[in-house]
């Protein structure tokens, strides 16, 4: 799946420049030309948008920087989305179908967390509908190691969300190694609820998508692990209002 996501601008093109040539097949029509424009927009924006700052053609003016910004977002968003589907934590409204649910397929953790850690020896009964609560020792800061997260809209959705989680270190006396490994725990409702993720440059990095707020957990996998919890509803500050209200 990783690989798949690596590759989306490739498929993405294929697949466009396939229904431009079933459009019609020998003839030039408007929706082929637009097909394979599209198709190439991954590569062609930025090569506009180093030689071209904007265009006005009438009074329609096309900021090549914006849109490649946007086709960067967007592709960034369909990534994560593949890489650990989408987590569900409220029921998906009547006008959008929900892509995924809770699996009764899949176990359950084996173990969320180091029980021999402090404020994480006995952990609290489970939360059938926030399992991950209290399961983490309960806070996002420990042994030097922070968990925080950046939420924002996903493109084109106003159900959806993009999350950013990273795991830093504030303490300068203990970095965190490149190539530590990171496991985030995502809510049941995700594909792929446990994901790990080395350190690079510092941090460890997990992006996914969600349609509401819900209790993450990682671990920090050093001499002695270290649990984290971020409550996205409550330790997001800036987060939109539609995602953390559930």
């Amino acid at each position: 799946m990783p690989s798949l996501a690596k590759n989306w601008p490739v498929l993405f093109a294929a697949l466009c420049v396939v229904l431009a040539a079933t459009d019609h097949w020998g003839h030039v029509s408007p929706t082929a030309v637009g097909l394979l424009a599209l198709a190439t927009a991954p590569w062609s924006l930025p090569w506009f948008a180093d030689r071209v700052q904007s265009l006005k053609i009438g009074t329609t003016e096309l900021n090549f920087r914006q849109l490649e910004q946007k086709v960067d977002d967007q592709q960034k968003a369909v990534a994560a989305a593949l890489s650990s589907g989408i987590g569900s934590p409220r029921p998906a409204t009547s006008d959008e179908p929900e892509t995924t649910g809770r699996s009764h397929q899949t176990p359950a953790a084996p173990d969320r967390g180091d029980p021999t850690s402090s404020d994480n020896a006995a952990p609290k009964k489970e939360d059938p509908e926030d399992p991950n609560k209290n399961q983490f020792g309960g806070k996002p800061i420990d042994s030097g190691r922070k968990l925080s997260a950046q939420v924002k809209p996903f493109p084109g959705s106003t159900e959806l969300f993009l999350i950013r989680a990273s795991v830093i270190s504030i303490d300068p006396m203990r970095p965190l190694i490149d190539d530590t490994p990171v496991t985030f725990y995502l809510h049941d409702s995700f594909n792929q609820k446990e994901n790990q993720k080395l350190v690079k440059n510092g941090s460890a990095v997990l992006e996914f998508v969600s349609r509401g707020a819900f209790t993450m957990g990682a671990v920090v996998h050093e001499a002695q692990d270290v649990p984290l919890e971020l409550d996205l509803a409550k330790d997001v500050p800036d987060a939109p209002r539609a995602f953390t209200s559930i």
